[in-house]
């Protein structure tokens, strides 16, 4: 399924996780998410600048952001998709991948283009 196309096209940052854009999304600064996980200041902009939170971490920051831990890893946009379909059966799942790939049949864009 590589020719399936992103819901939502950003640049990828260059950290695999998507922390300061959930932040943003929530309204929180750097320090609030430091004192409502129980991290240092310094521990989350190591985080914002890239790293990578310890396992001790991500439960706490994903139900922080109200997402599971898989959700840090994806843009807070696109999180509504992922809801949607955890729910539903793998035959359901395919049925919408097929309707959404038959909506954007005439899009020239790929998955890695943008």
């Amino acid at each position: 399924m590589n020719n399936i196309k992103p819901l939502h096209v950003v640049d990828m940052p260059e950290r695999l996780h998507f922390i300061p854009e959930w932040a943003k999304s929530k309204g929180m600064k750097q320090v609030e998410v430091a004192l409502r996980v129980g991290a240092s200041q310094g521990v989350v902009s190591r985080w914002y600048a890239g790293n990578v939170p310890s396992s001790e971490y991500l439960p706490k920051l994903a139900e922080l952001f109200g997402t599971d831990v898989h959700g840090l890893f994806r843009h807070p946009d696109e999180e509504w998709i992922a809801q949607l379909l955890r729910t539903r059966t793998p035959a359901e799942r395919n049925k919408a991948i097929e309707m959404l790939l038959l909506l954007f049949k005439d899009d020239e864009r790929t998955g890695t283009e943008g």
